[in-house]
């Protein structure tokens, strides 16, 4: 369905900077709170470390070292480990290459994952862009894998979303051919929306309609025919351009909510696992947009529809969790969290579980297009599946699992033993890395502790919870590949196991699962 000039420039917004004050008489046990600026600075994010940037590029570089041709022969067994931890990915298991188009008349939605963190969703004659980025960034961070598709062949974009100012979230060179391109195509400008403090930066870049958002804000956006909502939800990640000065800017997340459509988009952005009242009051911000549905207004206490809801989470780094423990959230997480949100869904809503169970989706992305580290493109895969098989475990093995894993981890995170363990020519290498460094072993305790993170907040048989996670991550849990572009249908059929069909591999035998769907 193409749509007209005059469709596409007839967009009005109103903004409603008291959003936080109706969520706080809606739902007056829940604490909405924002973040205080304090000399120009956002204070009260949790975390407490300071050097993981610096230890994931250290690293990074001294991977890049250690596999370099010039590296005496010794050094071959780093080479072995690290194609090890690639596994040599094919691109049939990286892209899918599907052509981007309009919306047609029958497509209720559609989501098109061009890498990274760029998500191209189509709504309600609606085309949003989030984080674009389409390129590497420099010499220091080349690109692993390639966005598809490229800017010239995306439909007209009417509204990006930007989470935070990373380089690999708001990327100058894209941006600024995206609004070139535009200009040779004789089109107006996307509107974008910023977290606060990022507004001059964009207009840097040379766009012009930009708002800045704090958190629990929300701006309408009206177009000839539709009327999409957007809410700035909490995010936790250190904001800085070049990881100096950091926290001058707010970090967040979306919620978009196309009034008129069956279907609420979370798109969570980067972020670390947040503490559970910030996720409850995420998920107050969500039921509240779902009672705001066309369909819903007016209806009595207990008749609310529930739409979809789909939620794009981050799917690492994982790989090197010992480093970016503090500002990523894992895999293992962003899958297992769908079960707290939709508890607290139910909790705020009085709806039963089984009510949200089957409306909620987990989409992945933000998964290697940057080499931070000798990760695979679908080490989220990996995790997911480790994820699932160590589910299958009670809680005496899981625990000695546990502590199998520390114990692997002390030995191999510690710098002088990894350089006693190799050749003369590479220990002058090794000196230089962090005094723990993930650079050669692929950690696994953090899924457990993971599991051991949801397990405790809920008071059911613990057999019945596993199964019932098994179940439903099987189900909702999708990795789509670079380029693919999938409708409402796709995703709704698209599992876990379906994703594996890519990978190779007997998925449905290798977890034993059949008895639990």
């Amino acid at each position: 369905m193409k749509r007209t000039e005059s469709q596409i420039l007839n967009i009005r917004e109103s903004q409603n900077h008291d959003y936080i004050y109706e969520l706080q008489s809606k739902f007056p046990t829940i604490n909405f709170k924002r973040l205080v600026k304090t000399e120009s600075t956002y204070n009260g994010s949790k975390r407490t470390k300071t050097m993981e940037s610096e230890n994931i590029f250290i690293e990074g570089q001294i991977k890049k070292a250690l596999t370099s041709v010039h590296l005496p022969t010794q050094a071959q067994i780093l080479r072995r480990k690290f194609l090890y931890f690639s596994q040599n990915e094919s691109k049939h298991e990286i892209y899918k290459f599907d052509d981007a188009k309009e919306l047609t008349v029958k497509e209720r939605f559609v989501i098109h994952y061009i890498g990274h963190a760029t998500m191209l969703i189509q709504v309600s004659g609606f085309t949003i862009l989030t984080d674009p980025i389409f390129y590497g960034l420099d010499r220091y961070y080349p690109e692993k894998t390639k966005s598809y598709p490229f800017i010239q062949y995306l439909p007209r974009i009417d509204v990006i979303l930007i989470t935070h100012n990373h380089r690999d979230h708001v990327d100058r060179r894209s941006l600024q051919e995206l609004l070139e391109f535009y200009r040779t195509k004789m089109w107006s400008q996307p509107k974008v929306l910023v977290p606060m403090g990022d507004k001059k930066l964009l207009q840097t870049f040379g766009f012009l309609y930009i708002t800045e958002l704090d958190w629990f804000s929300r701006i309408t956006i009206k177009g000839n025919r539709t009327i999409i909502n957007f809410v700035s939800i909490p995010a936790d990640q250190k904001s800085s351009r070049y990881q100096i000065n950091p926290h001058k800017s707010l970090v967040t997340g979306w919620i978009i909510n196309p009034e008129k459509e069956d279907v609420i988009f979370k798109y969570t952005g980067d972020t670390r696992s947040l503490s559970l009242p910030t996720q409850l009051a995420i998920d107050a911000c969500i039921y509240n947009e779902i009672t705001k549905k066309s369909y819903n207004i007016g209806s009595p206490e207990g008749n609310t529809n529930i739409p979809k809801i789909i939620c794009f989470e981050p799917s690492g780094p994982n790989y090197t969790r010992c480093a970016v423990e503090a500002n990523h959230q894992s895999s293992s997480y962003s899958a297992l969290l769908k079960f707290i949100e939709i508890r607290n869904l139910s909790t705020i809503s009085g709806i039963p579980i089984d009510s949200f169970l089957p409306r909620v989706k987990t989409v992945m992305f933000h998964h290697n297009k940057f080499q931070l580290g000798p990760d695979r493109f679908n080490e989220g895969k990996f995790v997911t599946k480790k994820l699932l098989n160590y589910l299958h475990l009670d809680d005496d093995i899981l625990n000695k699992e546990y502590e199998r894993q520390k114990r692997k981890l002390e030995k191999h995170l510690d710098r002088e033993k990894l350089k006693d363990a190799l050749p003369l020519p590479s220990r002058s290498v090794i000196a230089n890395l962090p005094t723990h460094t993930s650079i050669l072993v692929r950690s696994k305790d953090f899924i457990i502790q993971d599991i051991q993170t949801v397990l405790t907040q809920f008071d059911m048989d613990r057999e019945k919870l596993r199964k019932l996670l098994i179940g439903y991550l099987v189900k909702n849990t999708v990795f789509p590949m670079i380029g693919e572009r999938m409708t409402y249908e796709d995703l709704m059929k698209a599992s876990f196991i379906d994703c594996e069909k890519y990978g190779g591999g007997n998925m449905q035998k290798e977890l034993k699962i059949e008895n639990t769907l």
